[in-house]
């Protein structure tokens, strides 16, 4: 219900915000999870962007944008969210998904761009210092993609990894970063990070 009260406060489109609360009814019924992350862990990952000296914070499966919005508030830094806008929990079209999430980030600072993980990681360089951004990974939460997601992360001389859904059995995610990285640094709820990677 959090969520949802911050949508609604940050929503400028009314009818936008109708349909998803609408399709939201539907959804929650039939046991989809909402998504999005506890206070606790943005709060940690503000801290985190802070504590390590972080220029830039990317996040990679944005959803509405609430957690780069927060980030980019509390902290000052560069934000960038990237979201193929593939999935949403209220049934929205990629359009519409995209279109909500660009009114929800409207005057926040963040930069919102529409793409896949890999290839914008892959350019990542050419946007700002990797070494100098932490990343954090929640979009897919697939075993194979969140690993290629890490691996690029590790290519491209990103500075500090961090991701979603650590410790939740019915994804991939912990299995991948241990694969990749042995144990987290940090875990703060499902949210882990790796530093100096």
């Amino acid at each position: 219900m959090n969520k949802i009260l911050q949508l609604w406060r940050v929503a400028t489109h009314p009818r936008e915000l109708r349909m998803a609360l609408s399709g939201l009814g539907v959804r929650l019924a039939g046991d989809v999870a909402f998504g999005g992350l506890t206070d606790d862990e943005t709060a940690a990952l503000v801290r985190w962007t802070k504590e390590q000296g972080a220029d830039a914070f990317v996040e990679i499966g944005t959803l509405f944008g609430l957690t780069a919005r927060t980030v980019a508030r509390e902290t000052g830094r560069k934000v960038v969210a990237v979201d193929n806008f593939c999935w949403n929990p209220f049934g929205l079209t990629p359009a519409q998904h995209e279109a909500f999430t660009r009114k929800i980030l409207a005057g926040s600072g963040v930069e919102l761009v529409r793409g896949d993980a890999e290839p914008f990681l892959a350019s990542l360089s050419g946007r700002m210092d990797p070494s100098r951004a932490l990343v954090f990974l929640d979009g897919s939460h697939a075993y194979a993609d969140v690993k290629r997601e890490i691996e690029s992360c590790k290519r491209q001389g990103v500075g500090i990894v961090a991701g979603h859904d650590f410790g939740n059995p019915g994804f991939g995610v912990t299995r991948a970063v241990r694969e990749t990285f042995g144990e987290p640094d940090e875990v703060v709820g499902m949210c882990w990070i790796k530093r100096a990677v």
